[in-house]
């Protein structure tokens, strides 16, 4: 009973696989030729929502959406408060590119380790993609 509690505990408090330490985890889609901006713009604040990350900060002007903190975007579905993600959009100033950024931390022995996600990025520059790129 002892060893399966151990497991369990130990299996929760792994980092994530999709978990990279460091910078990086960007990428970046060249838009749709023709592809209205306010449109595009919409389409990505869309598609975040759809994937579970709400938006917390959105400048239209300048074409930069960052969201808020999500606990549950990790292997198993299930709430984490030791694992969180983000993802920053922002758009070139001449509106013929999108940057994705999805910046991820850990929590490991009270610090939050920076790093970024590879599961969001794979999964957001698929779709983004689809939905905006050329």
């Amino acid at each position: 009973m002892v060893l399966v509690l151990g497991m369990t505990v130990l299996g929760c408090s792994s980092t994530p696989r999709s978990f990279q330490r460091g910078s990086g985890g960007e990428t970046t889609i060249l838009l749709r030729q023709g592809l209205d901006f306010d449109q595009a713009f919409r389409e990505v604040a869309f598609l975040l929502n759809r994937h579970g990350f709400e938006s917390e900060t959105i400048q239209l002007e300048v074409g930069y959406i960052r969201t808020r903190w999500n606990f549950t975007w990790n292997d198993t579905g299930r709430t984490l408060e030791a694992y969180r993600v983000r993802i920053i959009c922002s758009f070139n100033p001449s509106r013929t590119q999108l940057i994705i950024k999805a910046e991820a931390e850990y929590l490991e022995r009270g610090n939050w380790i920076q790093g970024f996600d590879t599961r969001a990025i794979e999964t957001l520059r698929t779709d983004l993609n689809n939905v905006v790129g050329n």
